[in-house]
């Protein structure tokens, strides 16, 4: 994670609901607003990986830090 081209985002709403996006290039309104569900049966065994990734991972504040957990 130390390539500064990408980008590792987690959210958590703790009400089971959670997003987890990874960044290459600039973050910007522009490219979110391109986003699209995966539908390829050639991302699955990613899919499942990042499945287990964000079922497990939380966000939570530390001292006025966010912290991925």
């Amino acid at each position: 994670m130390t390539n500064s081209n990408y980008k590792f985002m987690l959210a958590d709403d703790h009400k089971g609901n959670k997003i987890l996006a990874i960044i290459k290039g600039d973050f910007t309104a522009d490219l979110v607003s391109q986003a699209k569900i995966i539908d390829d049966s050639r991302f699955k065994d990613t899919a499942d990986q990042l499945k287990h990734i964000i079922d497990t991972s939380s966000v939570k504040e530390m001292d006025g830090d966010k912290s991925c957990n």
